[in-house]
């Protein structure tokens, strides 16, 4: 992938490797396609996580959640992965699925699902380690059996997730947003069992506070979220030169995704860029980000294509 500022005289082109880039024609299918397999690994026991980084306003709740009619990856993959159970069932398996939605608000955990309290914000919830697992006290996590029953969750957790208006978007995402789906295998009747998540992410967007013209609350909305970013670059670096701690515990963000980054997990993430000049150099820094996370080396597989 090539980018070049339009005035040269910022200086020349600047080259990155990923593995794929997506163009501005591909649609939703197309890129759902290249992620398939990865969310299908979920059924055969292994954590997934697929992320969606950039800049505020470039696409990444476009990519993951789409509009009604052109369904992103999180709708997808969750049809995607009731029609492979389908399958795999009549070969002697059993599945039970359970579904929560949350967001990571101001390093504040909050339950998209659950009924709101008093105050009217969705409830805040703790996380714990337990034996090496970090678990979420007092998730609401619901039974489903069928993609039909999933629609009315993602729509409820999106209707109530934090958004605000800045100079760069009319409705930006002030939430990292996170959908997690529950899976439990069997192997027939009292045979083996596994259990697996896969977590679909959608980051909320880095921003310059100069560029976006936020103060007074979302200004700390915008410090907050920058500051589990770079936190979330921090876990990825510390994973990459095979550290022996990892900051998970940095920022609310990579602890709740701990377990999703960690082990036996699979890992992707897509980095979507904005084609406008005026964020030439916000696209740069995403790229960068996105190739340092690329480098990412672990006993693990990681694919992590740029959009």
């Amino acid at each position: 992938l090539e980018i070049r500022p339009v005035d040269a005289a910022k200086g020349g082109p600047q080259r990155f490797q990923f593995d794929h880039a997506f163009g501005a024609a591909a649609s939703q299918e197309d890129v759902f396609v290249e992620v398939s397999q990865l969310t299908q690994s979920a059924l055969d026991g292994h954590n997934v996580a697929i992320f969606a980084y950039g800049q505020t306003g470039s696409g990444k709740t476009f990519t993951m959640e789409g509009p009604g009619g052109d369904p992103g990856v999180t709708p997808r993959a969750v049809e995607r992965l009731f029609a492979h159970a389908a399958e795999l069932s009549a070969l002697g398996s059993s599945f039970e699925f359970e579904v929560s939605c949350l967001e990571v608000y101001n390093e504040e955990v909050r339950d998209l699902l659950a009924p709101p309290p008093k105050g009217g914000e969705p409830a805040k919830l703790k996380l714990q380690d337990l034996a090496g697992v970090v678990c979420v006290q007092g998730l609401k996590s619901t039974r489903v059996a069928t993609a039909e029953e999933v629609a009315p969750l993602l729509a409820a957790a999106q209707r109530v997730r934090s958004t605000a208006s800045t100079k760069m978007n009319d409705r930006s995402s002030r939430s990292h947003y996170v959908f997690r789906m529950r899976i439990r295998r069997r192997e027939g009747e009292g045979g083996e069992c596994r259990e697996s998540e896969l977590y679909l992410v959608d980051l909320a967007g880095s921003e310059r506070v100069k560029e976006s013209g936020v103060s007074g609350e979302q200004m700390v909305e915008a410090r907050a979220i920058n500051k589990s970013l770079s936190s979330l670059g921090d876990v990825v670096a510390a994973l990459a030169s095979g550290a022996k701690h990892v900051p998970f515990r940095n920022s609310k963000l990579t602890h709740l995704m701990q377990n999703a980054l960690s082990g036996s997990s699979k890992t992707l993430m897509f980095v979507n860029i904005s084609p406008l000049a005026k964020h030439y150099n916000e696209s740069v820094s995403s790229l960068r980000f996105a190739q340092k996370v690329n480098g990412c080396l672990s006993s693990n597989k990681r694919g992590l294509p740029g959009k």
